[in-house]
């Protein structure tokens, strides 16, 4: 088999590996990714526009409105009219929403350090410089 297919098979195999066992877990806390990914963001800079968070949670429009909609029913988040840009909206996270995520993040983390206990501190530093190499060198190929 050709070494960029290989390549292009271990890199999707890993991958989703990796993201469904994290998947699973926040799952197991009554949460998906991409909440948890909005909510940590939120967690982070307090408000953000709806289209940052599809961004960072690497989701479709049509979804960012469903999970939104979800945090806001469950207490975790509001959402805001700009009034300089009727367009726009900011979503702003709860003190609830952000002791659900603080909850919820410090059990993740300890997951995590589990999934990747196998792996030292200079492999998983080399492993990401390897990584970032690789993306940087194929986001040029775009341009």
């Amino acid at each position: 088999m050709n070494t960029n297919i290989k390549l292009m098979v271990v890199m999707s195999k890993m991958n989703r590996a990796f993201l469904s066992n994290l998947s699973k877990n926040l799952e197991s806390h009554g949460i998906s990714s991409s909440a948890y990914t909005m909510l940590a963001h939120l967690n982070d800079v307090g408000r953000s526009k709806t289209q940052k968070l599809g961004e960072v949670s690497m989701i479709t429009s049509g979804t960012i409105t469903h999970v939104i909609n979800k945090l806001i029913k469950a207490g975790y988040v509001f959402k805001v009219q700009d009034p300089s840009d009727k367009r726009v909206f900011w979503v702003e996270i709860t003190q609830e929403g952000r002791d659900y995520f603080l909850s919820i993040h410090d059990k993740h983390m300890v997951y995590l350090d589990q999934l990747l206990s196998d792996f030292t501190e200079t492999e998983k530093t080399d492993f990401i410089e390897t990584i970032k190499y690789f993306g940087k060198k194929i986001d040029a190929k775009k341009e």
